[in-house]
């Protein structure tokens, strides 16, 4: 993997805690590069709103208030809505195999109570959605948006997992199953209902 990629999944999973500085001399240490390399990884992840870089202070997590939060997943909802619409147009029985498969998949490490495998597999399921929407660029803002929030979704999660377990597999039942169904509204409808439960798992207050 390259060393953004790395980067990006210590900060998702919160290796790298939202405010904590990314130190070059570290990573060069960590894993052998020079300076050039090291420079080039921090400045992708700076430009896609995981990093900040601020005067005499270096590269560090970004840290998003409450408020930028729900700006996010308010987004976030409006395209994963778009998405679930447009999927019922243009995703066919090969897409829909794929999305069931999937499913199967989260009630399997449900099963086994495999919660980061759950968060992975609802993240597979999210851009399998927006993927079959057959817009690109819709894809490509939820992937953007997706990882900007995170690692602020697996801290949540990883909370609520201590309290109870996680239940992603009935309302992605319900996206799946307007989609086969071809029923645009309701398709929507579950859509936004998938979104509202990942914002009550943020306990955070949606306007909503």
């Amino acid at each position: 993997a390259s060393l953004a990629s790395v980067l990006r999944e210590r900060i998702a999973t919160a290796v790298y805690a939202p405010g904590v500085r990314i130190r070059e001399n570290e990573l060069a240490k960590e894993f052998g590069y020079s300076n050039g390399p090291i420079r080039e990884a921090l400045q992708l992840l700076v430009s896609e709103g995981l990093l900040v870089r601020a005067t005499w202070r270096g590269v560090s997590v970004v840290e998003l208030s409450d408020r930028e939060i729900v700006e996010i997943f308010q987004l976030r909802m409006a395209l994963l809505a778009l998405a679930a619409e447009l999927a019922v147009l243009h995703m066919d029985k090969r897409g829909l195999a794929a999305g069931k498969t999937l499913l199967k998949r989260v009630q399997a490490a449900k099963a086994r109570g495999d919660v980061d495998e759950q968060m992975a597999l609802g993240r597979q399921l999210s851009q399998w959605l927006c993927d079959g929407s057959g817009n690109l660029r819709l894809a490509k803002d939820w992937a953007r948006l997706t990882s900007q929030t995170r690692m602020y979704i697996y801290a949540s999660l990883r909370a609520l997992a201590d309290r109870h377990r996680i239940d992603q597999d009935e309302p992605w039942s319900e996206v799946i199953a307007a989609i086969e169904s071809r029923d645009a509204p309701a398709a929507r409808l579950a859509a936004r209902h998938l979104m509202q439960r990942t914002l009550k798992g943020l306990w955070l207050d949606s306007g909503m």
